[in-house]
């Protein structure tokens, strides 16, 4: 179970363990749920030592939301003014830190059905298209890909490429042997 777990956490986070990317997030269905936390616990304690935290989301049907995130890229976000006049609007505590800032976020992915429109901040989308797709209801986009792009279509378009690429490489690596853990750029 743990080495297709971490296949797909390669597939699915590769830019966020090398950092280009402040976090990802993608589906999982534990089999074994038992199994699965102590999997998790042991992979949050390994990655944190490289500067990677990975928590789940609890979803209804047996849904499982796996959140991998960098701290140090989270508090970055933070200290940019115009996302902290966005996040503050919407009630997080943006004077607390990252954790504060990210269990808020993650007790509102629990508390709905939906994913809050703020997530996007949080896997590293700028911030203008993520008021883009709010302002719009996500249409009228000049560019889909990852995201649904607002604004600076062409820098997307070269982030969409290196996210790519990057996972190529990193599952490529995984495949010739390499563990998650060697594929973790630490900082």
């Amino acid at each position: 179970m743990r080495e297709a777990f971490e296949k797909l956490i390669v597939h699915h986070t590769s830019a966020t363990l090398k950092g280009y990317k402040a976090g990802s997030l993608f589906t999982y269905r534990p089999s074994g749920f038992n199994d699965f936390q102590t999997v998790l616990s042991s992979l949050d304690r390994a990655f944190s030592d490289k500067g990677v935290r990975i928590c789940m989301i609890d979803r209804k049907k047996g849904a499982r939301q796996i959140f991998v995130y960098r701290p140090k890229m989270i508090e970055a976000m933070l200290d940019d003014c115009d996302l902290r006049c966005f996040l503050c609007g919407l009630g997080y505590p943006v004077d607390e830190g990252h954790e504060a800032n990210i269990a808020h976020l993650l007790k509102k992915m629990e508390e709905n059905n939906t994913f809050p429109h703020e997530l996007g901040l949080f896997l590293g989308y700028p911030l203008e298209d993520v008021t883009g797709f709010i302002a719009n209801k996500g249409k009228g986009y000049t560019l889909c890909g990852l995201w649904k792009v607002y604004s600076q279509p062409e820098r997307a378009r070269e982030r969409f490429d290196l996210f790519k690429r990057c996972r190529e490489h990193c599952l490529e690596c995984f495949r010739q042997g390499q563990s998650v853990l060697q594929l973790i750029y630490a900082d």
